[in-house]
């Protein structure tokens, strides 16, 4: 609980609306908005000496597109792409005619098929219990547990966890299917990671910009997880990953790395570790990026993505033939246990 108090405040904090501190208004205008935007983000972003990005060429490559004769359609998508090269799926401008983007390119395929999985592991009477989709199957006469998670834009509700759980607890283990699960409310990571909890663990570190240069930040903040609810789950987890978890969702996997009966299986996640805070232009318009650095309990900075124990991509010919390999990985790691 002191942890998702923690997590409030700090994202009570970082909501807070940069326009609203300044103590005079500024001009409004092309060249204001784009210097105001370019000096926020060189004072707040957390990631320039993580990426390598050099921000100062970044100024000289759109400094001279700035001009008092742009429409606001013209400013807004030459904002945004100078955004978008900070390469963070947590960079947003926001107009009220658009709402820009990065749209991060990933080289492996999706590895997620969920129209296979009805067919052929969970069938299609399983159960649908808040955000909770959750059945169990057999495998050479032993129960599997199984729970997907599509996404956490929605709050999960401890009876929904109680439900689920509750209801496999005569399998062998349980496989925690998050793959393409976009991420959304970070509390879903403290109210169902602690379930998983054997014992309270430190599951990472966070610091945040605290001053202009780029390398200026807090001292490091420990981030615990204890085990809370009705009761733990402590027999095997195998959390399935791929590519498509960002934000929250990969920040539970690097919770779950600090608790030895979890096993990560599939591809490495989208990443998306560093918290957003919001700010404003002058001109109105809202914008979001990362100011903070998240750590593993070991001090790994997995912000490009949390990576599995075991890699598994999903065979394309295999798939057509029914076989999602990720799953059978984690169904022999159980059978195995």
């Amino acid at each position: 609980m002191k942890n998702l108090i923690y997590i409030i405040t700090l994202l009570f904090i970082l909501s807070s609306c940069e326009k609203v501190l300044m103590e005079t208004e500024p001009a409004n205008d092309p060249a204001t908005n784009f210097e105001y935007l370019w000096s926020t983000a060189d004072e707040k972003y957390s990631f320039f000496d993580y990426k390598g990005i050099n921000w100062y060429e970044v100024y000289n490559e759109y400094k001279p597109q700035i001009n008092d004769g742009l429409t606001d359609v013209e400013l807004f998508d030459i904002l945004a792409e100078m955004l978008n090269k900070l390469q963070d799926g947590h960079v947003n401008i926001i107009a009220p005619f658009d709402i820009s983007r990065y749209n991060i390119d990933y080289s492996s395929p999706e590895n997620y098929n969920f129209r296979l999985l009805e067919d052929n592991y969970i069938g299609w009477d399983y159960r649908i219990t808040g955000p909770l989709i959750n059945t169990s199957f057999e495998r050479n006469g032993i129960k599997i547990g199984y729970i997907c998670i599509k996404s956490f834009s929605y709050l999960i509700q401890e009876a929904d966890i109680d439900f689920a759980l509750n209801s496999l607890e005569d399998t062998r283990g349980l496989i925690l299917d998050l793959r393409g699960n976009g991420g959304g409310y970070i509390f879903n990571v403290f109210l169902l990671g602690p379930r998983f909890a054997d014992m309270e663990r430190l599951i990472g570190t966070s610091v945040q910009k605290d001053g202009p240069d780029h390398e200026d930040f807090t001292e490091a903040v420990d981030i615990n997880m204890e085990p809370e609810g009705e009761f733990q789950w402590t027999k095997p987890v195998i959390l399935l990953t791929n590519r498509g978890c960002f934000s929250a969702t990969s920040f539970f996997a690097l919770a779950m790395k600090a608790f030895p009966h979890v096993v990560q299986v599939g591809d490495t996640t989208g990443g998306g570790l560093g918290v957003p805070a919001g700010f404003e232009l002058p001109n109105g318009w809202g914008y979001r990026f990362s100011v903070t650095q998240t750590f593993s309990a070991n001090g790994d900075n997995w912000e490009s993505g949390v990576p599995p124990d075991h890699t598994v991509w999903m065979d394309p010919v295999r798939e057509l033939n029914g076989i999602d390999d990720i799953m059978e990985k984690a169904i022999e790691i159980i059978i195995n246990n």
